[in-house]
């Protein structure tokens, strides 16, 4: 788990330029993650600038359907948007 090496605007930047995540601003950024035209997973993060807390980091990770392992992958690049889809169909 890499949650020191991540921000939060680092998450959400790549669930919005990877996985084409739109985020609606309330006290904090919640998305879905739509797969054949249904809403298939939410992901809540906070705002701001600032290192994610390591429960936190699981909990975004959980909501995506991806263990940490996975959600570092995704953060890193070598998880693309294909392999996502196949991971939660």
């Amino acid at each position: 788990m890499q949650n020191a090496k991540f921000h939060t605007r680092d998450v959400k930047n790549t669930c919005k330029n990877k996985l084409d995540i739109n985020f609606k601003s309330g006290k904090e950024f919640n998305g879905w993650f739509w797969l054949n035209g249904k809403k298939k997973k939410r992901i809540t993060i906070p705002k701001g600038r600032k290192p994610i807390p390591r429960k936190t980091y699981k909990s975004m990770a959980v909501q995506l359907g991806l263990n940490a392992e996975q959600f570092d992958d995704l953060l890193e690049y070598p998880l693309k948007k294909k392999g996502y889809e196949q991971i939660i169909s």
